[in-house]
């Protein structure tokens, strides 16, 4: 599975692995409340896997120009806690990245080739074409009703 972290790792999380799940909210008030609630949080600027079987979260892209890229993340760390926590811990990892915001600050423990590591970064804003792109997928996928009759 994959996701971008934003700063809203668990919800993010539910987000893209629960492709039956319909979303209830009407679309226009979906659309504005996840716009609101995006441009709040702070920003990594990664792509991850994790592993569904370990629930190890691997870094398979650092986007350039993200706070990710300037903390010096790369491509195959596995990311074991934030600011202690460790990331299997849902409900805990939940609580922790509601509070952060642009500009605060976030400690990961890293796993790089064999050896544990810190990297200390300060979450940036979310940049306008991942907010619209992380809303539109959450359209297509939780609003909009593909069937037999989508194609005529």
């Amino acid at each position: 599975m994959r996701w971008m972290i934003l700063g809203t790792l668990v919800a993010l999380t539910a987000e893209a692995g629960e492709k039956s799940y319909v979303c209830k909210a009407e679309t226009q008030t979906c659309l504005n409340e996840m716009a609101a609630r995006h441009k709040r949080r702070g920003w990594v600027g990664i792509i991850m896997d994790i592993d569904d079987k370990t629930h190890l979260v691997t870094v398979t892209r650092v986007v350039d120009g993200s706070p990710a890229k300037a903390a010096g993340l790369q491509v195959g760390d596995v990311l074991l806690e934030a600011n202690g926590v460790p990331l299997a811990d849902e409900s805990r990892m939940k609580k922790q990245w509601e509070q952060l915001h642009p500009g605060k600050t976030i400690e990961y423990l890293v796993l790089r080739e064999g050896a544990e590591r810190k990297v200390k970064l300060t979450l940036g804003e979310l940049p306008p074409e991942v907010l619209w792109e992380w809303i539109g997928q959450h359209m297509l996928e939780h609003h909009v009703k593909l069937g037999p009759t989508a194609s005529k």
